[in-house]
């Protein structure tokens, strides 16, 4: 093959589920040799021609797609949020899916759109159910613990809803500052539920974040981290998070997990979940007074997705 093989880099993300994706694309391709593109500004590399595996969620730059004519990309576990359908989904756009179609895509949201354009597609789910367990752990180290990582956060704003910006006006920050104590009550009621979840399973409790401080630490830290949550997931005994890539390498490693949905609700987050309940409970967390005591079994409904994605990964760099 002429092409180099190449996988998303994320230089200015500040989510370790970008970079677990991306370990996972690496992972498949098994060379030692890959490129690593920014996502959000495909379309000004100028570099030698390359295969670029497309997996992940797209995109914060819409305007800057379609990508550059250097990349020959691999649909696979694709994802396209709805804050950019509108300009990605031009005529110059839906011409670029159809030229490198069918679209593997990682939620149902995402093959539905698509179909509507008259784009060919199928459902991958996500190419982070394919890592494998051997690379984070041993088999002589038992699972240990109960590992939560960021769980209901979306049920608070994020610091920018409060800063004046040229799209976010006074208006908008006064209405979100009027919601703020009911959104702070709706957590603390949820966390309450969850904690009582927690009392009840007897287990030594592991809490962290998928999201890092880009101040503070350098991409390629970044992606260290996302390692140590790799493992950190690899041998837990119950994953419990409200972040997608926390609870699909969970899946793929056999570690059962329990999905908190609450502040999900918003089209651009319920998107990403359609087509994933099959491979963990999504719950609210009023639901977890059902699980006292007891901790969901790890499914298997994952491999069949896992072989697919593998033999889309040979057959695109065979070629």
């Amino acid at each position: 093959m002429n092409r180099k093989p190449a996988v998303l880099a994320y230089p200015n993300s500040n989510n370790l589920g970008d970079y677990i994706q991306s370990i996972a694309a690496k992972q498949l391709i098994g060379d030692d040799k890959i490129a690593e593109l920014d996502r959000d500004h495909l379309d000004q590399y100028a570099g030698d021609k390359v295969s670029l595996v497309m997996n992940g969620w797209f995109m914060e730059k819409p305007s800057n797609w379609p990508p550059s004519p250097q990349i020959t990309p691999l649909f696979l576990s694709f994802h396209l949020n709805p804050t950019a359908e509108k300009v990605m989904l031009s005529e110059k756009g839906i011409t670029y899916f159809k030229t490198h179609q069918p679209i593997g895509c990682r939620d149902l949201h995402t093959q539905r759109v698509l179909e509507s354009k008259g784009i060919k597609t199928f459902f991958s789910a996500c190419m982070t159910l394919s890592l494998k367990r051997s690379a984070f752990t041993t088999p002589k180290k038992g699972r240990k613990g109960i590992v939560v990582i960021s769980p209901l956060e979306r049920l608070l704003p994020e610091s920018q809803t409060f800063r004046l910006t040229k799209t976010n006006g006074f208006l908008n920050i006064f209405v979100q500052t009027l919601k703020f104590p009911l959104k702070y009550i709706k957590y603390r009621k949820a966390m309450s539920r969850l904690m009582i979840y927690l009392e009840s399973q007897e287990e030594r409790i592991v809490w962290t974040s998928q999201l890092i401080d880009t101040k503070n630490f350098s991409e390629k830290e970044r992606i260290l981290e996302a390692r140590k949550q790799l493992v950190n997931l690899a041998n837990a005994r119950l994953v419990i998070t409200s972040r997608i890539h926390s609870a699909l390498p969970a899946v793929a490693f056999e570690t059962p997990v329990l999905f908190l949905s609450d502040g999900l609700e918003h089209p651009n987050q319920k998107s990403r979940l359609e087509g994933l309940d099959s491979f963990f409970p999504i719950i609210n967390s009023s639901e977890l007074i059902e699980w006292q005591g007891k901790q969901p079994e790890a499914k298997k409904a994952h491999l069949p997705f896992v072989k697919k994605i593998q033999k889309e990964i040979d057959t695109f760099f065979k070629d």
